[in-house]
């Protein structure tokens, strides 16, 4: 049996924007997260829960950052806001150990554990020094920053932002802003074919 992961990027990438359109984008009067207004909406957890658009996450995550675990130094975690980040992060530490990589993924709950050690951040912690923050979408990017900001308070750096989608809409400068590098695999815009 072959290695699950084992598909070529441009077939990943056709893949999965096929399947963002299928189950995850619908057209009409939305409240986003961030409490904006927006005449579309991308449920990124009806793709990266699904079966295949799990393994094509996987698959499109570690290349978004494989120039990051390839150039060394500190061990490297995945990080992101529960529950959007999630099935990314979970898919994207798969993908890597199967492409022969570390990648160690760590879970943010949205406000520290009030009972047992009391921890916002949960996984392979020890042996991480800095992160990459993933994201299914963003308006804002608040959710990634908070996320940062957590894992900052446990002494990792974090690297930079890798989204699913952009929505275009501030989260890019906001990331920015904050000193991280922004990356996307998708834009709005190669969703709606523009």
């Amino acid at each position: 049996m072959g290695n699950i992961f084992d598909i070529p990027l441009a077939e990943a990438r056709a893949e999965m924007l096929a399947l963002i359109r299928e189950v995850a984008y619908a057209e009409g009067d939305f409240t986003l997260a961030s409490g904006k207004k927006s005449k579309y909406y991308i449920d990124g957890r009806r793709v990266t829960i699904h079966q295949r658009g799990a393994v094509l996450a996987g698959v499109l995550f570690l290349e978004a950052i494989r120039d990051l675990l390839e150039e060394g130094g500190e061990p490297l975690g995945i990080t992101g806001m529960t529950l959007g980040a999630d099935p990314i992060i979970t898919a994207t530490a798969t993908a890597a150990a199967a492409a022969g990589y570390e990648l160690y993924p760590v879970y943010c709950r949205k406000e520290p554990k009030g009972h047992g050690a009391g921890r916002q951040l949960e996984g392979y912690l020890d042996p991480v020094k800095r992160c990459v923050v993933v994201e299914d979408t963003a308006t804002t990017g608040a959710s990634a920053l908070k996320a940062a900001a957590a894992a900052r308070a446990a002494g990792i750096e974090p690297l930079a932002v890798v989204l699913l989608v952009d929505r275009g809409e501030g989260a890019r400068e906001a990331v920015e802003a904050a000193g991280l590098e922004f990356r996307a695999v998708f834009t709005v815009q190669d969703l709606k074919g523009e």
